[in-house]
């Protein structure tokens, strides 16, 4: 009788700005587990206290039970033995030791389902978040939609009495609609932006209120130097046989072909 295999763990990352629908796809894919009689536990940070803090809710008031913790270790210690799939809510709000715990459990069999912001309101990468992503098996990127304008969003506009955060606000302000907009790459503001993050900035992309900067100039044809034309033997001249073509990517291929000899 051949053995049993152990089961496959796995680490999930569902991110995306707010109102992306991440704690949505989350509670989705914890009841498609307990459907499937697996034994689940949902956890979440007790930064998040913007309802009860023994569930997590979705902006449409969707709820699902869940514990509130304030780091990793908690989470560890409260774990049930024989758990198979563990959810995690507002998990950019946990300690970096979350990663190593997602790890550990993905070894050993369970499979694990996180969900946070992969971007603050500044749009920069939210703390631990990139090396999370990195390290899991599967991303979820969601998108909202623009409040402004309509098209996809992907990052989250933070509004402080009705005007775009400033940089040098905390990067960690629990709120809902009435200080966050999603809002698209476009449409999203932030006030006195350091100079080395401004756009055009070295290691920033040209983006000036929404508009790139000038097409990049393709670079100038350089003439190429006359080469020496091979010798029959009787004076004159072989026909030239160097001939240059244009490839599609712009590179410059150069053909030779030998004089014959007599």
């Amino acid at each position: 009788m051949p053995a049993t295999k152990a089961p496959l763990g796995a680490v999930t990352v569902i991110c995306g700005s707010m109102f992306s629908g991440k704690t949505e796809e989350l509670i989705r894919l914890v009841r498609r587990a307990m459907h499937a009689r697996k034994r689940v536990q949902v956890f979440k940070s007790s930064l998040d206290t913007r309802c009860e803090t023994t569930v997590i809710r979705t902006h449409d008031d969707t709820r699902f039970n869940a514990v509130s913790v304030p780091n990793a270790k908690t989470l560890e210690s409260l774990l049930e033995p024989g758990v198979q799939v563990v959810g995690i809510e507002e998990v950019q709000f946990l300690d970096e030791a979350i990663i190593p715990l997602c790890q550990r459990l993905a070894d050993q069999g369970v499979q694990v389902i996180v969900a946070g912001l992969d971007q603050d309101f500044r749009g920069l990468p939210f703390s631990f978040m990139p090396r999370l992503m990195a390290l899991a098996d599967q991303v979820m990127k969601l998108h909202a939609i623009c409040k402004i304008c309509g098209e996809e969003a992907s990052r989250t506009q933070r509004l402080v009495n009705g005007r775009p955060a400033a940089w040098d606000e905390p990067t960690i302000l629990i709120g809902a609609e009435e200080n966050y907009e999603a809002r698209c790459r476009r449409c999203h503001q932030v006030r006195r932006i350091p100079k080395q993050y401004q756009p055009g900035a070295e290691g920033h992309p040209p983006l000036l209120n929404g508009k790139h900067g000038p097409k990049d100039k393709r670079p100038e044809k350089r003439s190429r130097p006359a080469l020496p034309q091979p010798n029959a033997g009787n004076g004159n001249p072989v026909p030239a046989t160097i001939s240059f073509a244009d490839t599609d990517n712009g590179t410059q291929l150069e053909m030779f072909t030998e004089a014959s000899t007599e």
